[in-house]
């Protein structure tokens, strides 16, 4: 067994799921996947003039990605000149530099690490809450004009895709970013994961990039660990594909997404 074999490697459905001792390692086989992508991505602009000459990402901003992410940052064979990034969600109200911002936590986790120029990165701005639909028009606007190449996104403990929790997840709806108002269980889980003090600080409301916008991405990186994670990706890969009960079932059609889990969240996969 080579050091980053996974545990178990599985297909459910169209999606390929792998399982990985820990976190270190999951988020080492996860930044390969990425890569590998991005390289494939830069043989075809070389191979052919009339491929598009950039490679358009969307990243979650989620403690679920750091080690993901990091190792992406620590791969000095990555070219990152040629990638115009996005993100998949933004609390509404709050301003980049807010601590909790998702804007910040992608700053400083890798955007400003990997030298992406300001001009190709599409930053959702929560602060605006005065015409909020108007921002959700020029984003998808620029959805629409630079479609996305590979989606890295993690799943939520209710089972969200982005902000796109049970209550209001559509697994066809007709826009590409929308406002939406944030599931209890949603909020708590900013508690969980210590970006907030307590539920009452929590935004009640969120941008958030919907679920074809999300899996419009040939490739789909998914990063999940934890215990906390356990029953969401239970319900994901064995229960219905219903956006009402679990929208992460969506993955399970998407023949370009892979699942990484630790031990703890993928739990259920060893038994």
């Amino acid at each position: 067994m080579t050091p980053n074999t996974p545990l178990l490697s599985r297909k459910i459905d169209s999606l390929q799921v792998e399982v990985y001792p820990d976190r270190a390692r999951m988020g080492l086989a996860a930044a390969e996947f990425v890569s590998q992508a991005m390289r494939r991505l830069s043989e075809k602009r070389s191979a052919n003039a009339q491929f598009s000459n950039e490679t358009r990402m969307i990243f979650a901003a989620a403690p679920s990605q750091n080690e993901m992410l990091g190792a992406l940052v620590a791969n000095p064979e990555l070219d990152w000149s040629c990638v115009r990034g996005f993100h998949m969600d933004e609390y509404l109200g709050l301003a980049a530099d807010h601590p909790a911002s998702f804007r910040n936590f992608l700053q400083k986790k890798l955007f400003s690490q990997v030298g992406i120029t300001p001009d190709k990165l599409h930053l959702i701005p929560g602060e605006r809450t005065g015409r909020p639909l108007l921002a959700c028009l020029a984003y998808e606007e620029l959805l629409r004009e630079f479609p996305v190449d590979i989606l890295c996104a993690g799943i939520g403990e209710n089972g969200h895709l982005a902000f796109n929790d049970p209550p209001v997840a559509d697994f066809l709806d007709p826009v590409k970013i929308k406002i939406v108002r944030l599931d209890p269980a949603c909020r708590q889980q900013q508690v969980n994961d210590g970006c907030f003090g307590s539920i009452q600080d929590v935004p009640t409301h969120a941008f958030t990039l919907t679920i074809p916008a999300l899996l419009a991405a040939p490739v789909a990186c998914i990063v999940v660990p934890g215990p906390l994670k356990r029953d969401a990706v239970r319900g994901a890969l064995f229960g219905p594909i219903d956006e009402s009960s679990n929208p992460a079932s969506a993955l399970r059609r998407h023949p370009g997404a892979r699942l990484f889990l630790d031990q703890d969240s993928g739990a259920d996969l060893l038994v």
